[in-house]
């Protein structure tokens, strides 16, 4: 019999924190960690769940992900630092900055996001990310090259476009 409590209470940060990073907003980070608790639930009766951290890790950063694309609104990225500073201008082009990548990283094929996400929000190494992915260090390697240089060219586009 699984303790869910138990899980709940060990691994429920790390699911809020991920979906977090990704998504900026409450209650949208609410909705995924709900989600995500029910998917595990419910892949635990058909399957046998190894590493319930490196699941709940991989499906937080997929709903999260889901949930992102589906809104493609833009959402200020609350604690995240791209500037130094407290001067008011500073931090306009931080929260533009901010929502410039959460709308690239919503373009991203789902591997790629996942992987970029993994490695820059939550700070994982390659070997991690392929824990949680359930992938090869190498698929992580190619995943997160490619991240970057799509990242790159949609920020380009996006500034040549205006």
């Amino acid at each position: 019999m699984t303790d869910w409590d138990r899980i709940v209470r060990e691994h429920g940060p790390v699911v809020f924190a991920t979906a977090w990073r990704i998504l900026g907003h409450a209650a949208d980070t609410e909705d995924v960690v709900q989600e995500v608790f029910l998917q595990a639930h419910q892949m635990q009766q058909n399957e046998v769940v190894r590493c319930w951290e490196a699941l709940l890790r991989r499906l937080a950063s997929c709903r999260a992900l889901d949930r992102l694309r589906q809104r493609r609104v833009v959402v200020p990225l609350d604690g995240l630092s791209l500037t130094a500073g407290d001067d008011p201008e500073a931090l306009a082009i931080e929260r533009e900055l901010s929502d410039r990548l959460r709308l690239a990283i919503a373009r991203l094929p789902p591997r790629e996001a996942a992987v970029f996400c993994l490695r820059y929000f939550d700070d994982l190494s390659y070997e991690r990310i392929a824990e949680t992915l359930q992938i090869t260090a190498g698929a992580v390697a190619t995943a997160l090259h490619k991240a970057r240089g799509r990242l790159e060219s949609y920020l380009l586009e996006e500034v040549k476009e205006s």
